[in-house]
């Protein structure tokens, strides 16, 4: 697991870098300064999102009260944090789309991000996508369920309706039965 981060972040280092130098960066040490600092976010977001994952409910709520009020300070680290932690399966909607926001944000404010930061971005857009399509599905779900429970309780009226004619027409045809026992 570690080698595949190491890699992977070896990668992004490279990319990083390769797309730097062809956007005009001429000075080598803007240019590591740079491309670290892009690496050590994508980094630092997967490891903290992989170290999270395990919590509970009541530590996450903890740290995320923790990191929506350190997000005020707006210090790189505390963005961060908070968009790891808005992107725990413990986080609501709301948090999640806020963490988006900041995520945004953050990469706004660092226009020379990298790729995979990038990459990253689409990532976490394509399960903002997928959650409410999840929900519009649910929410079909639903509304078919009321309506399917209305025709259960139509049907059960209509079927009780029919009981009554069923149960008249049964003493209907008992009078008739007897007044043609009853004639000579």
């Amino acid at each position: 697991m570690y080698k595949t981060i190491l890699l992977f972040c070896c990668l992004a280092l490279l990319g990083a870098c390769s797309g730097l130098k062809l956007g005009g960066l001429e000075d080598e040490d803007a240019l590591e300064e740079v491309a670290i600092a892009q690496s050590v976010s994508s980094h630092a977001l997967l490891a903290c999102v992989d170290n999270m994952e395990s919590i509970g409910r009541k530590e996450f709520d903890t740290k995320f009260k923790l990191a929506e009020a350190e997000l005020r300070r707006g210090r790189e680290v505390d963005k961060l944090r908070f968009i790891c932690l808005s992107l725990n399966a413990e986080a609501d909607y709301e948090q999640f789309k806020h963490g988006t926001r900041v995520l945004e944000q953050y990469i706004e404010e660092h226009p020379n991000t990298g790729k995979d930061l990038q990459g990253f971005r689409i990532l976490v857009n394509r399960l903002d996508h997928a959650i409410e399509n999840k929900w519009s599905s649910w929410k079909t779900l639903l509304n078919d369920k009321k309506a399917l429970k209305a025709k259960i309780k139509s049907l059960k009226a209509r079927v009780e309706e029919l009981q009554q004619q069923i149960e008249q027409l049964k003493d209907i045809e008992e009078i008739l039965e007897s007044r043609e026992i009853g004639q000579p």
